[in-house]
């Protein structure tokens, strides 16, 4: 009976420290992400929508979550997209393969916050929340990966 038990005491205690490990790391991004004006389930759900869209090619929806005019860094310098349709029509020049797979691997624990926003993607993309958008979260600048902000 006792040997029995061993291999269920082992899965408890692997779980109860997994646990631990993931709410330790989500308690620790709560505050930056306070500070940034928001909380880990509107970025995620922000997120989310983002990896979405940008997994299907879907440059309406993904034109949708960004405040204009955008700050981005294209073809090698820093430029102002000043609407929607500019932006659906930069979309490929905009988002790169590397970008795209930055987004794709983003999680909520991996960004990095502050007053100014939050920024994911190793700094390529800062998003926050923006009033004239109900404090809905949008991308309000696209970097430079060599120069993120």
């Amino acid at each position: 009976m006792r040997d029995a038990l061993v291999p269920v005491l082992l899965a408890a205690l692997v779980l109860a420290c997994l646990t631990t490990g993931a709410g330790g790391a989500f308690a620790q991004t709560a505050p930056a992400l306070a500070a940034a004006g928001t909380d880990a389930a509107q970025v995620s759900a922000f997120l989310k929508s983002l990896q979405a869209a940008i997994s299907l090619g879907n440059r309406t929806k993904v034109a949708a979550l960004v405040h204009y005019p955008l700050t981005v860094w294209m073809d090698g310098a820093e430029t102002t997209v000043r609407n929607d349709s500019e932006f659906q029509a930069r979309y490929s020049r905009i988002f790169d393969a590397d970008l795209k797979k930055a987004i794709a691997e983003a999680s909520v624990d991996s960004l990095a916050a502050d007053a100014q926003g939050i920024v994911l993607g190793g700094g390529r993309i800062r998003v926050r929340p923006v009033a004239e958008h109900r404090n809905a979260v949008k991308i309000v600048a696209i970097n430079n990966a060599a120069q993120p902000r």
